[in-house]
C-alpha cells in the first residue's frame, strides 16, 4: 500500500504566496532603477561634479549659491605634523605637545537632565560645588583670577541658557596657562561625576550613567622649550600675532605643507569624496647650539644680571673657525626687584646701543694699516687739546679730558689700548689718516666690512650707523672710541671673531642642516664673509694688543686672568643717551667684554654686553671669564693639551706608587724615568730636578702587629693591601693613612686619613 504525505496547499495561501512575491519584485525593480538613476542620472551629484552643487573650494562659489541649492562640497585642511627644533648634538629644543581647550556643555546637560532639572532646579548644585572646589585646587596656580565661586556661576550660567561655552582657552604663547593630559583625567575621574543607574525589577545595578561627557576636550598642538627659558628667544614662536627667531625665519622648513580632504554636504548629510592631498610633515631643523655652553651662558648671565639688577644682557658664544653660535641668551628684567630674569627682544640683532670702548678695537686695526712701525710713536691720553683747521683757515681748539689727572701724559699705543684712553686713540686715528680727513677713516671701516649687511638664519645683522662725509670734530672724535652711533652687538662679536680666527671673517651660522624622518635634505655650510678683513701682519700685531688688556701691567681686565684659563678680549664702558633728556645720563652704563679663549689657539669668541648699571666694564669681564672657564673645563679642554703644553713643575716627594705603574705614570707626566728590575710592590719620587730626572726609592712592604704598614699611602692602595693579607679595613677622613689601629678581636684595621 502506497502513502501520498504531499500535502495540497489551499487557494488561500497560494494567493498570499503569490502577492508577496510579487511585492519583492516591485522592490526589487525598484530598488534596481533606483540604483540606476543615481548611477546614471545623480552620478554627477554624488560625485559633486553636478551643476547642482557649489563647489565651496574655488573662489566665486557665493555667486553659484541660490535659495534652492542643497548640494556643496565642501574642504577640510589637514594639519601637518611641525617640525622639532634641536641642539647639535640631537637634544631637543622646542618639541611638539599636545594640550586641551576644555568647553562645558551646558546644552546637553539641560537636555538629558530636563525632566529632573524640571522638578527640582537645584538638583545637581551639591556636584556642581564640588566640581569648582576642584577646578579651583588643580588649576588656581594657572588661573589665578577665577575662584570656586567663579566655576560654579559658569557651570550653573551655561545650564541654565543652555549654551555650549569654552571655559579654558588655547594660548600657544602662554605655556602657564596650558590644560594638560594629568588634568583633563583629572576632571574624568571625578567619582561624584559617575551616577549608578538601578534595574526598577531587580534593584541592580545595571550602568553608570556618565556626568563627564558634557566636558568636550578638543586637543591643539602647541610648541614647548623643555630647557625653558634658555635661548627661548633666538628659537622664536610662529603665532598668528607673534613672529620671530628661527621658528618664523624657517617656518617654511619646519610648518610642512597642508593637506586637504573634500566632502559632499548634501542635504545636510556629509559624504566623503575619493579627493584627498595627504599632508606633508614639516623638517626638523639641527642648530648649530651646544646645551652644554648655552647652559654655562644663561646660568652665569642671569646670576651677574640679578646680582646687579641690571635693566637687560645679551651673551653670545660663536665657533671661532666654522662661525657657528654655540650659544646666546637675551635676558630682560622680569621683576622689579631684579631676582628674575627671561628671554626678550633680539638684542643680539635689534638692540640700538653704542658700542663704547669694544670698537677701539676696530679703529686699532685702521690704525695699524697705516702705521707699519707702531711701537716707538707717542701719544696723549689723558688731557689733550686738539687743534681742528676750519676751512676759513681758522683754527678751533677744542680740550678733552679722560681722567682726573691733570697735565698731558703720552704713552705708547699699548698703553693707550691697555689703559683704554678716548683721548689717545682718537689722536692715532687723526696721526694716521689727518684730523680732518673722516672720510678715509670711514673707507678703512668699510674694506673691514663694517656696513655691510649680513643676512643670518635669524634675521639680518643691519651696518653700523656712522654717516660718511662729516666735518664735525666732535663726532669725529667720539666714533674712534665707539660714541654717537649704534652697533649690533653680534656685529662687534663677528669682527672680533675674525681678528681671532687670522682675519678671516665668518658669517654666523645658527642652523646646521634639516633633515625629515630618515635623512638629511639640505645642510648649511660656514660662510666666508671677508677671507682678510686686513691684513695678515695688522691682526697678529692687533692680537698682541688684545693679550695686553688681560694680561699687561695696565690692563683694564688684568684683574681676571687666569693661568688655567687663558683669554684675551677688549673692555668697554659707555654712558646712556636718554631720549628725552637729550642728553647722557651719568648714574649708569652699559658695559660690555668681547674677546676670545684660549689664548694661544681661539677655539670660541665671546661677547657679554650688560645695559643699566652703575659699574664699569670689569663686571663684564668678569662675567666673560666665568663662562669661558666654565666651557673650557666642560669640554675638557685642558686635558686634551699636551705635557709640553704646561709649564713644568719639578714633583716633590710622592706617595708610595704601585711599581706596575710607576714608570707609566711618570712618562706622562712628562718627566724621565729607568726600569727598575726589583721586585718590591712600590716605589717612592724622592725628588725630581728641572731636566725632568727623576729620584726614586725601592719601598719593600714592611710589616705593622704582623700585619702590611700601609701608613703614608692613598687610601685605596692601604684598603689593597690589608685586605690581600687578610683584614677588614675601615677608613676614616681623606688623604693618606696617617695611623693605622688594629682591633684583634675583629680584624678590623681602622685607617685614619689626613
Amino acid at each position: 500500500m502506497k502513502t501520498n504525505n504531499k500535502q495540497n496547499a489551499s487557494p488561500s495561501t497560494l494567493r498570499r504566496m503569490t502577492i508577496v512575491y510579487l511585492l519583492m519584485m516591485l522592490v526589487g525593480i525598484a530598488c534596481l532603477v533606483k540604483i540606476l538613476y543615481l548611477s546614471i542620472v545623480e552620478r554627477a551629484v554624488a560625485s559633486g561634479t553636478s551643476d547642482k552643487c557649489v563647489d565651496t573650494t574655488v573662489p566665486g562659489w557665493q555667486d553659484k549659491e541660490s535659495d534652492d541649492t542643497y548640494c556643496y562640497v565642501r574642504e577640510n585642511s589637514l594639519r601637518p605634523v611641525r617640525g622639532e627644533i634641536y641642539d647639535d648634538h640631537g637634544r631637543v629644543l622646542v618639541a611638539n605637545f599636545t594640550v586641551f581647550e576644555v568647553a562645558f556643555d551646558g546644552k546637553g546637560f539641560a537636555k538629558e537632565y530636563a525632566d529632573t532639572l524640571k522638578k527640582n532646579p537645584k538638583a545637581y548644585d551639591e556636584i556642581f560645588k564640588r566640581l569648582s572646589d576642584d577646578f579651583y585646587s588643580q588649576f588656581k596656580d594657572r588661573f589665578p583670577k577665577y575662584n570656586a565661586d567663579y566655576y560654579y556661576r559658569f557651570f550653573t550660567d551655561n545650564i541654565k541658557k543652555k549654551h555650549y561655552a569654552t571655559l579654558f582657552f588655547v594660548k600657544d604663547w602662554d605655556e602657564k596657562s596650558w590644560v594638560m593630559g594629568v588634568d583633563t583625567a583629572f576632571i574624568k575621574n571625578r567619582p561624584y561625576l559617575y551616577k549608578h543607574v538601578y534595574d526598577e525589577k531587580s534593584g541592580d545595578s545595571i550602568r553608570k550613567r556618565v556626568l563627564h561627557t558634557h566636558f568636550n576636550f578638543v586637543p591643539a598642538n602647541v610648541r614647548i622649550n623643555p630647557y625653558g627659558e634658555m635661548a627661548k628667544r633666538t628659537l622664536g614662536i610662529e603665532t598668528p600675532d607673534r613672529k620671530y627667531g628661527l621658528e618664523h625665519e624657517m617656518n617654511a622648513i619646519l610648518a610642512g605643507i597642508e593637506g586637504s580632504k573634500k566632502y559632499l554636504e548634501l542635504n545636510h548629510a556629509k559624504v566623503p569624496l575619493r579627493e584627498r592631498l595627504d599632508p606633508e610633515d614639516g623638517y626638523n631643523i639641527h642648530t648649530t647650539i651646544k646645551l652644554e655652553i648655552q647652559h654655562a651662558v644663561h646660568n652665569e648671565l642671569s646670576r651677574k644680571l640679578t646680582e646687579l639688577n641690571a635693566e637687560w644682557g645679551c651673551a653670545i658664544v660663536m665657533e671661532t673657525k666654522t662661525g657657528e653660535i654655540k650659544a646666546i641668551s637675551n635676558l630682560r628684567r622680569a621683576a622689579s626687584d631684579g631676582s628674575y630674569y627671561t628671554e626678550s627682544m633680539e638684542y643680539a640683532l635689534n638692540a640700538k646701543v653704542e658700542p663704547g670702548s669694544t670698537f677701539k678695537i676696530a679703529s686699532l686695526l685702521a690704525f695699524l694699516e697705516k702705521t707699519p712701525f707702531d711701537t716707538s710713536a707717542i701719544y696723549p691720553m689723558f688731557n689733550h687739546t686738539f687743534e681742528f683747521p676750519m676751512k676759513s683757515g681758522a683754527v678751533r681748539r677744542y680740550h678733552k679730558s679722560d681722567s682726573k689727572v691733570h697735565g698731558e701724559t703720552l704713552g705708547t699705543p699699548d698703553e693707550i689700548i691697555q689703559r683704554s684712553s678716548n683721548i689717545g686713540i682718537a689722536s692715532m686715528i687723526f696721526h694716521a689718516y689727518g684730523i680732518n680727513h673722516f672720510h678715509d677713516y670711514y673707507n678703512q671701516l668699510k674694506k673691514m666690512g663694517m656696513f655691510d649687511t649680513i643676512h643670518t638664519q635669524i634675521g639680518d645683522i643691519l651696518p653700523a650707523s656712522i654717516k660718511d662725509g662729516t666735518r664735525d670734530f666732535n663726532t669725529y672724535y667720539a666714533t674712534c672710541f665707539g660714541a654717537g652711533f649704534t652697533i649690533p652687538i653680534l656685529r662687534t662679536l663677528t669682527y672680533y671673531n675674525a681678528i681671532a680666527n687670522g682675519g678671516r671673517m665668518m658669517k654666523p651660522l645658527f642652523v646646521r642642516y634639516v633633515t625629515d624622518t630618515y635623512d638629511t635634505v639640505q645642510r648649511f655650510e660656514p660662510q666666508v664673509l671677508k677671507e682678510h678683513i686686513v691684513s695678515d701682519s695688522t691682526i697678529e700685531r692687533a692680537k698682541k694688543y688684545l693679550e695686553r688688556v688681560v694680561w699687561g701691567p695696565y690692563g683694564t681686565a688684568r684683574r681676571f686672568r687666569d693661568e688655567n684659563c687663558m683669554f684675551a678680549g677688549k673692555t668697554g664702558t659707555r654712558d646712556i643717551w636718554d631720549e628725552q633728556a637729550h642728553a647722557y645720563r651719568t648714574d649708569i652704563n652699559a658695559v660690555s667684554f668681547c674677546g676670545y679663549f684660549p689664548m694661544d689657539k681661539p677655539q670660541y669668541t665671546m661677547i657679554i654686553y650688560i645695559y643699566g648699571v652703575p659699574y664699569h666694564s670689569d663686571v663684564a669681564a668678569d662675567a666673560f671669564a666665568k663662562i669661558a672657564r666654565s666651557i673650557m673645563n666642560s669640554a675638557n679642554y685642558s686635558a686634551t693639551r699636551s705635557a709640553a703644553d704646561f709649564p713644568f713643575t719639578p714633583l716633590g716627594r710622592t706617595a708610595p706608587i704601585r711599581t706596575k705603574y710607576f714608570n707609566t705614570l711618570l712618562n706622562g707626566l712628562g718627566y724621565d724615568t729607568v726600569t727598575y728590575e726589583t721586585t718590591v710592590p712600590y716605589m717612592r719620587v724622592d725628588n725630581t730636578d728641572t731636566n725632568r730626572h727623576v729620584n726614586a726609592i725601592a719601598l719593600p712592604l714592611n710589616t705593622f702587629q704582623k700585619m702590611p704598614d700601609v701608613r703614608g699611602m692613598i687610601a685605596s692602595d692601604a684598603v689593597t693591601e690589608l685586605i690581600r693579607a687578610g683584614y677588614n679595613p675601615r677608613i676614616i677622613g681623606i688623604g693618606r693613612v696617617k695611623t693605622q689601629v688594629l682591633d684583634n678581636s675583629s680584624g678590623i684595621v681602622k685607617l685614619y686619613l689626613e
